[in-house]
Order: structure tokens, then sequence, then C-alpha cells
């Protein structure tokens, strides 16, 4: 008899949550920022990780063609991790906003800047 009324006051309580849930609209990608700037978000994620996976091709290539030394590839590959390291923080909370994506655009030029500096100074 105990298990019976156990049983039903758990499915109510669930039933209950699921409700208020629904209420409350609560959607995880949403987050309480709608659709529209999770949808943005994952776009400047996407561009992120694309230009990232780029600069790390030209490292590569450096390093191959002889153009990078040991110390060079491993500032470099460091550098790309620390914007790495930027774009998880900033996607912590779901998102990243169009001042974040911003931030790590400047980041990712200066990277590049610093892969041509080091292929062409002749070490």
């Amino acid at each position: 008899m105990k298990s019976n009324l156990m049983k039903k006051t758990l499915g109510l309580l669930a039933l209950g949550l699921v409700a208020t849930g629904a209420q409350a609209n609560w959607d995880f990608h949403d987050r309480g920022y709608g659709g529209r700037a999770y949808q943005q978000s994952r776009h400047f994620s996407e561009q992120i990780d694309a230009r990232q996976e780029r600069q790390m091709a030209r490292i590569r290539a450096g390093v191959e063609q002889g153009r990078l030394t040991r110390a060079e590839f491993r500032m470099l590959k460091h550098e790309q991790r620390e914007i790495r390291a930027m774009e998880h923080h900033f996607g912590a909370d779901g998102l990243i906003d169009a001042r974040e994506f911003r931030r790590l655009e400047h980041a990712l030029d200066v990277a590049s800047s610093n892969i041509r500096a080091e292929k062409h100074d002749r070490q």
C-alpha cells in the first residue's frame, strides 16, 4: 500500500514539474535569449572554429616547409590554445554574443599576423 502511494505521489510531483517547466517556457537552447540569439551564437562559433582550423593548417605547413622553428611552432600553437580557451570561456553561458565574437576575431587577427611574421622572418 505504501509503495503505491509513493509511486502516485512521485508521479504527480513529476507531472507538476513538467507542467511548471512548460508553463515557464523552459528551453535548454533558448536560455531566455530567444532562438535567434542561439542560432547567431552557433554561427559565430562555427566561424571561429573554421578560422582556427585554417590557421592551424598554416602553422603545420610552415613546419613542414621548414619556415617555422620548433620554438616558433610552440609559441603559435600556445596562442591557438589561448584563443580556444577564450572561446570556451565566452561560450560557458551557452552563447557567444557579438561583443565576444569581435574579441575572438581580434585575437584571431593578431594570431594570423603572428603566423605570417614567423613564417617570413628568415629563421
